[in-house]
């Protein structure tokens, strides 16, 4: 079978759209948006994060799963959390997703130095967002820094202690 030139100009729109189909997806970009430290007690810290997800590709992806570690001053670790915000991004768009995460500490002992302190406690949250749909399923990084405020420091400290020391709450 020959195949002349009006027919070969027929069918190479289609056999773009076939190699367009078979490309690889390409992975989601996620801009931390705020956060915001809701809690510091002596078991755990409350963090709310709002991630800007862009999806390049042509179908909806799902934000699974947000999980990271949390690190004080200069990276001593604190702990880990994770939240299953079940967040939905449009094809081709952008959406906030929120997650909720309490990070219960490994390393309380690392807030104490803070909470002497009359400076606020700088934090990281280095995480990832697990993002995926039926033809795609990505861990992608992120990382939120903050600050703790010396008063969440020292009512977290002061609260550890209340069991301890007679008249402190």
């Amino acid at each position: 079978m020959q195949l002349d030139a009006r027919r070969i100009r027929q069918l190479m729109p289609l056999a773009f759209l076939a190699i367009g189909a078979c490309s690889k997806p390409e992975p989601p970009t996620i801009t931390p948006y705020a956060a915001r430290v809701t809690a510091v007690t002596p078991l755990a810290i409350g963090l709310d994060l709002e991630l800007d997800v862009e999806n390049p590709n042509g179908f909806a992806l799902m934000v699974q799963e947000v999980s990271g570690t949390m690190k004080l001053g200069d990276g001593v670790n604190v702990g880990t959390g994770r939240s299953e915000p079940k967040g939905s991004v449009p094809a081709h768009g952008k959406a906030r997703v929120s997650a909720q995460l309490s990070v219960p500490w490994t390393n309380v002992a690392a807030l104490a130095p803070f909470a002497a302190s009359q400076k606020p406690v700088p934090y990281s949250f280095v995480g990832v967002a697990k993002v995926g749909s039926t033809k795609l399923n990505l861990d992608v990084p992120f990382v939120v820094r903050g600050e703790i405020t010396r008063d969440q420091a020292l009512k977290a400290g002061l609260r550890g202690l209340g069991g301890l020391i007679p008249g402190l709450p």
